[in-house]
């Protein structure tokens, strides 16, 4: 078959690296017989970053050794149990040239002796390395095979559109400014991953106060200044982490970086002693967040299979309120399974607010009982998979996001045990405190001395605050697109190449895709929307992802079918017509 196809990545993180992988596989597998030939197929990457693969969470200069992974090395492969294949066929040269890496997972262990670990939560850093090598391998075997891989590093996409020869991107050079337009694209991936909010915060601009816990190198420097001059006074600096999830976790292990951690014979995180400050008091730290407490511990799952919230419980629902489900008839089927499976000692009101006593006694319970499975957290975390979050009422959705994601967030990403240890060390060392600041405290706000000030809720359950010389947001991300930074995003919204998901006036967040499933993106044509020929997308950027995916294993399945997607067009590409200028791929100055 004759013709010519181009697909491109924008966004080479974890999920561009899995697309990348999955469509070069499937390129060139040689138990398929290909619609044309593969000379005639370009594959364009598009990447902000210096480097194709890690992407930003992973990128060697926003994370630092103690930032873990947030999922066991046997769910982070881009196929099947890649990550731990490749550290197994990696063991030489990462133990020769990154031995702290696998210390830090495997503490005091004999390098020679190590074996990767299924169940092993790895350095950020190492999974970064390990997405690194696999696009470049990626890029090796489809130009081996005459696929022309066309690599964009430290540029942008800044504007998209469709033109006669397919779709056009318009490239910008993050070192020189330069722009150029790519054009003849069949198929677009965005797969640009979580993004900071462009809307206004209201400490923006405040010395002191730090918009997210990325880059740590940052973070570091911005706290040492305002840390100087309060120990100057003879005080002892305190910094308030606004948050208590994940980013909130990486927040802290950053600024306790110069200390140390010691260790049982066993592996266990037995003390922490701070880096010597010549007499001076070491840091406070405080987190805080809405609940005031930490995720739960990974482990096991308990033995559980939900006795009332079943999936035909919930077509009962649709049924009787055309085909939608109701959030508050979900929460009373979830509150009799769990007073079921604990002799009625656990109810919905006790999982939304833990009957304890502060975070450290929830967290060592946590901890304990990360060894057995935590029957409670199984529960929520399996009624979070049933995904009823696409099938609620509008304002339900609503009401879910404002009260309830929270909660059920929370069981869905817990914290490593190392992790886990090591935030006990800290509050034993007198290192770290928490807060909790609930549902109605306002903002921080800068006193008049420029300090912060921050409002939470004492042991009373009254109302108290705070001074903190710096503030580091780690809360949850805003997904509304308006306030997404990418200059991309916002010229592709203006020209109704994709369109915000909205349901009965309410805007959920993300870009609205294909109701019918799969990732092609919808388009504003007409009066209505329509499926995209040209866009996919996944992850972050979508709709409802962050409510009812797992991040790892979501982003292989979706990759799996953009790569089928993609060769379905492939098959159908037809002669390009010769009144077509230059066909295929064509580039064009746009000026700098």
């Amino acid at each position: 078959m004759r013709g010519n196809i181009t697909y491109c990545i924008i966004g080479t993180g974890f999920a561009g690296t899995c697309a990348l992988w999955h469509v070069v596989q499937r390129l060139t597998d040689p138990r398929r017989r290909p619609s044309l030939s593969r000379s005639a197929v370009t594959i364009v990457t598009v990447e902000r970053g210096p480097v194709n693969g890690p992407g930003y969470p992973y990128a060697k200069d926003n994370v630092q050794l103690a930032h873990r992974c947030n999922n066991e090395a046997s769910t982070m492969g881009i196929h099947g149990n890649d990550f731990v294949d490749w550290l197994a066929e990696s063991k030489p040269w990462l133990i020769r040239d990154h031995p702290e890496l696998v210390l830090e997972t495997h503490p005091g262990v004999e390098l020679g002796a190590w074996q990767p670990d299924n169940a092993e939560f790895y350095p950020r850093a190492l999974f970064g390395l390990y997405l690194e090598r696999r696009f470049q391998e990626a890029v090796e075997r489809a130009r081996a095979h005459g696929i022309d891989a066309q690599q964009y590093v430290r540029h942008e996409a800044v504007d998209g559109y469709a033109t006669e020869q397919g779709f056009a991107l318009s490239l910008r050079s993050l070192d020189t400014g330069h722009r150029f337009t790519v054009d003849g694209i069949d198929r677009v991936l965005l797969s640009t991953g979580h993004w900071q909010s462009k809307a206004a915060h209201p400490l923006s601009g405040a010395s002191g106060y730090l918009a997210s816990p990325y880059p740590p190198d940052a973070v570091k420097a911005a706290v040492s200044e305002r840390v100087r001059s309060r120990r100057a006074r003879g005080e002892r600096p305190r910094v308030f982490v606004q948050g208590m999830g994940p980013s909130g976790i990486d927040a802290i292990m950053t600024l306790c970086g110069d200390g140390e951690f010691t260790y049982t014979d066993d592996g266990h995180i037995a003390s922490y002693r701070p880096a010597a400050q010549a007499g001076d008091e070491p840091l406070h730290i405080v987190a805080g967040s809405r609940c005031g407490f930490f995720p739960p511990v990974r482990g096991p799952l308990a033995p559980f299979e939900p006795h009332h919230l079943t999936a035909e419980r919930l077509a009962e629902i649709r049924r009787d309120h055309q085909g939608h489900l109701k959030i508050e008839r979900i929460l009373e089927l979830l509150d009799k399974d769990l007073r079921r499976a604990t002799a009625g000692a656990v109810g919905w009101d006790d999982f939304k607010s833990p009957r304890f006593d502060s975070a450290r006694e929830k967290l060592a319970s946590d901890l304990q009982d990360s060894y057995t499975g935590n029957l409670v957290h199984t529960i929520a975390l399996k009624a979070r998979r049933m995904r009823f979050y696409h099938q609620l009422e509008p304002m339900d959705k609503a009401t879910y996001d404002r009260l309830l994601d929270t909660h059920f967030i929370r069981t869905a990403v817990p914290m490593p045990s190392a992790n886990a240890e090591k935030l006990l060390a800290l509050m034993d060392a007198g290192i770290l405190t928490t807060v909790k600041q609930g549902y109605d405290a306002p903002h921080p706000a800068v006193g008049e001395d420029g300090d912060f000030r921050i409002t939470y809720r004492s042991g009373e359950g009254g109302q108290s605050t705070l001074r903190a010389d710096c503030v580091i947001r780690a809360s949850g991300q805003d997904f509304r697109m308006e306030n997404h930074p990418s200059p991309l995003v916002q010229n592709l919204l203006r020209r109704g190449e994709i369109v915000p998901h909205e349901e009965g006036g309410y805007v959920t967040g993300g870009i609205a895709l294909d109701a019918r499933g799969g990732y092609r993106v919808l388009k504003r044509t007409g009066g209505g929307c329509v499926p995209s020929p040209h866009l996919t997308s996944y992850g972050s950027p979508v709709r409802f992802w962050q409510h009812e995916h797992n991040f790892a294993g979501a982003f292989v399945e979706a990759a799996e079918w953009v790569a089928d997607e993609w060769l379905d067009a492939a098959a159908d590409v037809t002669v390009r017509s010769a009144a077509v200028d230059s066909p295929g791929l064509v580039t064009s100055e746009t000026g700098s």
